[in-house]
């Protein structure tokens, strides 16, 4: 068995990636470089009924030059365009694939292996040529950068395969990001989060990437560090923000868009929570960039807007449907927002693919060990007081007696999605019993905030479009803000009743 660990990168097919490499990269990097060139051909396998797939393993079979390989690849990690999977592989006389050679501990108990083997489908090929660069540097660290590029292919469609990997053979793995960051001064670059067969898998199922909704708690134990839960929370909001870019570039469906911008926010939020105890400069620095790339993608919240009153699905859908100049007013705002933007621009910026590579590497550079040794406690010391002082803020921003109006809970908003997001970080850290119940109206009121950000978007846009019936829209979102009212005003009352799941 071989522990594959390897940083993939996507570049753009049209450049000249080997020239940069090797007239740009390679004469900086003071190793020595054996350069190889290969053509790959892969077969990747798997039942009708994706049960290689369900158990998260990859199958292939690997032709060059009248050899081949069959590799079988277990459940790994991937965390912000690092991947870490086992790998197993086996030498064969032809292209035919056979389950039974591996080694029977490699599979999962309860696997059938012979039944598998007698099920076993070719999903889809890929077929690249690679550039290897093998690596050797002075301190021991040994390295593989390799340049591919060819298609991934099905019967019917075809994707492009255009990506640099280094794979570590040797050393520690923030040597890998340390070539990164030399990379990506030289070429534009992103972080590639799917492998070359989750892209296949999708092609040969007629899939598209779906944007996702944030999980209710990130996964942490008692016993964990401050350091462990701090770059959990790390890879976890880059993961979701690199997800959605993927999301965005391959479908543009306006959803993931937000959860870029959700993305960027998870991370911003998981620094500011940390920063106090771990007192880092280069955190600080991390989320001063974090904070331009929100304002970069703060117009995320009026394209939204936009999509809400517009969405057939959506909670206005009755009446505005009505009015077909106002929609198409909307339309044209949204599409004004994309044009103005340019979201795909914003997604290829070398400042962001440079600053999602120091946040990647933070779980290996642990520039905060150099300070106090705060990062050593056990997050759950923490925890508590993290939790307890985010919702006395709020629990003072929206007092129980107090009667809120539509732009106080507006105004209240950042407070309590900072709040909700502290929550999703640590309240793995406690007994389950209570802490959806408690949880719960505080997610319908944000529900709520985002319906009144749309209606009191419709008001503004009233203002200035040219629309027959305005004045009676205007009255028709007066009254559709005064039922939302009523609704948060009932769950604020039962949220702020609530006993705290962490005492």
């Amino acid at each position: 068995m071989e522990t594959e660990i390897e940083l993939k990168l996507l570049v753009d097919a049209n450049l000249d990636v080997v020239s940069l490499l090797e007239q740009q990269l390679l004469p900086t990097l003071d190793a020595r470089c054996e350069s190889s060139r290969l053509a790959l051909s892969n077969r990747y396998f798997d039942t009708p009924d994706k049960r290689l797939r369900a158990l998260d393993i990859g199958f292939r079979v690997r032709g060059q030059d009248g050899r081949f390989v069959q590799t079988v690849k277990t459940a790994g990690q991937s965390a912000g365009g690092l991947h870490q999977r086992p790998e197993y592989n086996v030498a064969l006389e032809d292209q035919h694939p056979d389950l039974t050679r591996f080694d029977p501990a490699i599979w999962p108990d309860g696997v059938q292996i012979d039944e598998l083997q007698k099920q076993l489908r070719a999903l889809f090929t890929t077929h690249f040529h690679r550039q290897v660069y093998l690596l050797s540097f002075e301190d021991g660290t040994v390295m593989e950068l390799v340049f591919d590029k060819g298609q991934i292919a099905t019967d019917s469609h075809q994707l492009p395969i255009s990506e640099i990997e280094i794979e570590l053979k040797k050393g520690q793995v923030n040597r890998l990001f340390d070539v990164a960051d030399k990379l990506s001064e030289i070429i534009p670059l992103r972080l590639g989060t799917l492998s070359k067969a989750a892209r296949g898998y999708l092609l040969s199922e007629g899939q598209e990437l779906e944007p996702r909704e944030l999980p209710d708690f990130l996964d942490l134990a008692r016993e964990d560090t401050v350091e462990t839960a701090f770059c959990r929370t790390i890879r976890y909001g880059l993961a979701y923000w690199q997800y959605h870019e993927e999301c965005y570039l391959s479908t543009e469906k306006p959803r993931a868009l937000r959860g870029i911008y959700t993305g960027i926010h998870l991370v911003s939020q998981a620094i500011s929570l940390y920063l106090p105890i771990l007192q880092c400069d280069r955190l600080l620095d991390l989320q001063h960039s974090l904070m331009e790339q929100m304002n970069d993608w703060f117009w995320c919240d009026t394209l939204m807007g936009i999509k809400t009153l517009r969405s057939k699905k959506g909670p206005f859908r009755k009446r505005l449907a009505r009015s077909e100049e106002l929609l198409s007013y909307l339309r044209g705002r949204f599409e004004g927002l994309l044009l103005r933007h340019e979201p795909r621009q914003l997604i290829r910026r070398k400042c962001n693919s440079r600053l999602q590579l120091e946040l990647a590497a933070l779980p290996y550079r642990l520039p905060w060990r150099t300070g106090n040794q705060a990062w050593q406690a056990p997050v759950v010391e923490h925890a508590k007081g993290w939790l307890a002082q985010g919702w006395f803020n709020v629990s003072q921003s929206m007092p129980r007696k107090k009667k809120m109006g539509a732009q106080h809970y507006l105004s209240s908003e950042p407070l309590l999605r900072q709040t909700l997001f502290n929550g999703l970080f640590l309240a793995g850290l406690f007994a389950p019993e209570h802490r959806d119940q408690f949880r719960a109206p505080w997610l319908d009121i944000i529900d709520g905030v985002e319906e009144l950000k749309a209606l009191s978007l419709l008001k503004s846009e009233l203002e200035v479009a040219q629309v027959q019936d305005s004045e009676e829209l205007l009255a028709w979102s007066k009254d559709k803000v005064t039922h939302l009212l009523d609704v948060m005003e009932q769950s604020r009352k039962a949220a702020l009743k609530m006993e705290p799941y962490w005492k």
